[in-house]
């Protein structure tokens, strides 16, 4: 179960409230308003430059706002914080003010609106909080079952003292710690045959999913269910020092194939039904990311997995361009922008050699 924050409103509380709940629990106080009010202040009147006018007519922007319940309080219990903050309209025009105009005002309201789903927070951690910093997904569905590592920690944006928490619990804290408004939808326990259907088309329903697992027969899963409800799916595949970027536009065209044709739907199906040996499940794992596209480094550090390393080998700088290329494609994709099915990769040493 996550923990969302309380959330007391201006408006729908008095003073009062406020001074019963802080006697009630034990906790620390951050006033982060009158800082929050000049921001808006410089936001809202861009012309005012001179420091002078600037001490003048603050003052009284700050007094025409002034009642008795300015402002939103916000209780994290994992924190035991309490945050007294601006309302949620005045924070996302500060935290999105610069975005401007390389994102408008009206495609940030697009981005806002536009639903997201990620299964799987390694990397899809990652990308589910480089959303939020960039607007997005006033409705978020993020689903894992699995909880931090230590090993983890080399791609996964988190503390020594997450170790043995839920990975989903730690990126819901993150996601509120920016937008305590967010509405996260969470399936703590995974994803199965029986809760894709919600994770997909329940409400509010998918935009798009990022689908980062490991599990090949979900990863179908999710594809037919994705393709039955017109929901484009991407997939990034952190390999060494480059992205492989996979995007199904099954919104767009109902006859988009699954993995984009790379494995044959029979083969698909057998694998679902169980009837492929596990053994040989992994030749068809090699067959959509492609050996050509697996550096030498990687592959001999696959190969000794079971020997001398228990995991697969990411870095978190790779997982940290993944991720700004994972909003980037979900920002075209909201705004209706072109963006086809098909692979691309993105090599760095190419950026380099070129």
């Amino acid at each position: 179960m996550i923990n969302k924050p309380t959330i007391f409103r201006e408006g729908k509380y008095n003073q009062k409230d406020i001074n019963d709940f802080k006697k009630k629990t034990g906790f620390k106080v951050i006033d982060i308003y009158s800082n929050q009010s000049k921001e808006l202040f410089e936001v809202q009147n861009p012309r005012i430059t001179d420091e002078k006018e600037l001490k003048k007519k603050f003052p009284e922007f700050e007094e025409e706002r002034k009642k008795e319940s300015s402002g939103d309080w916000i209780y994290y219990e994992w924190n035991n914080t309490f945050l007294h903050t601006l309302t949620e309209k005045e924070n996302d025009s500060l935290r999105t003010n610069r975005n401007k105009n390389i994102i408008t005002a009206e495609e940030q309201k697009k981005l806002a609106n536009f639903t997201v789903a990620i299964a799987g927070l390694s990397v899809g951690g990652n990308i589910a909080t480089t959303l939020a910093y960039n607007g997005f997904s006033k409705n978020i569905k993020i689903a894992d079952f699995d909880t931090l590592a230590t090993t983890n920690l080399n791609r996964v944006r988190g503390k020594l003292s997450d170790v043995g928490s839920a990975k989903i619990e730690i990126i819901s804290r993150q996601l509120y710690e920016l937008d305590p408004y967010v509405n996260i939808i969470a399936f703590d326990k995974g994803l199965n045959k029986k809760n894709i259907s919600e994770f997909l088309a329940g409400i509010p329903k998918t935009n798009l999913v990022f689908e980062i697992i490991d599990n090949l027969p979900l990863k179908i899963l999710i594809r037919k269910e994705a393709k039955k409800h017109k929901i484009p799916v991407v997939m990034l595949t952190s390999i060494g020092n480059s992205v492989l970027i996979d995007i199904e536009r099954y919104d767009q065209d109902p006859k988009t194939k699954i993995f984009n044709g790379m494995v044959d739907e029979k083969i698909l199906e057998y694998i679902l039904a169980d009837k492929i040996p596990k053994s040989e499940v992994n030749k068809y794992v090699m067959e959509i990311v492609g050996p050509e596209n697996i550096p030498p480094r990687v592959v001999e550090s696959v190969k000794s997995i079971g020997k001398t390393l228990v995991g697969r080998p990411q870095l978190m700088s790779t997982v940290t361009i993944t991720s700004g290329i994972a909003c980037f494609i979900a920002r075209k994709i909201a705004l209706g922008d072109k963006v086809t099915s098909g692979r691309k990769i993105f090599k760095f040493d190419d950026l380099l050699n070129s």
